[in-house]
């Protein structure tokens, strides 16, 4: 099973991180193996500093209108699930304040669904997948480039 997390990233700095997107990933890497109260919480407050909160009830429903036409998707326990069967492809999606979450197993499709439609929402959510050390930018942000 693959589970992403992803975090609505500030728009200023992810307009200053693009390009150094391994320096976020090790960022939300370290809060995620941080061991002590004191560097978690230090740690907790720079991923709250960099990141928007995400507005959940907002996203419930513009997911629940894109996605209601899949006979295949269904939205209940405050998560949204999506199965697309010639590919054994099955994803779920958890909207939270602090992130979102997806586990998804089979074929990369189901999964592949909820990037595209979160991506026409916003260009700064950033996605990681621990497990596989995988993250980017769910819309990739160009770099201005001052001559």
């Amino acid at each position: 099973m693959r589970h992403y997390e992803m975090y609505s990233v500030k728009q200023q700095i992810s307009a200053h991180y693009a390009g150094k997107e391994h320096l976020l990933f090790q960022l939300f890497l370290e809060r995620k193996r941080a061991v002590q109260t004191e560097e978690k919480d230090l740690l907790g407050k720079q991923v709250a500093f960099i990141t928007d909160p995400v507005a959940e009830e907002e996203l419930n429903t513009y997911l629940a209108n894109e996605l209601g036409g899949f006979r295949t998707y269904e939205y209940k326990n405050a998560g949204h699930r999506l199965s697309i069967k010639q590919s054994k492809s099955d994803a779920s999606l958890f909207v939270r304040s602090e992130k979102m979450n997806i586990y998804a197993s089979g074929g990369t499709e189901a999964e592949t669904v909820f990037f595209e439609v979160i991506r026409k929402l916003t260009p700064s959510f950033f996605a990681i997948d621990f497990q596989s050390g995988r993250y980017g930018w769910l819309n990739p942000i160009k770099q201005q480039k001052l001559v």
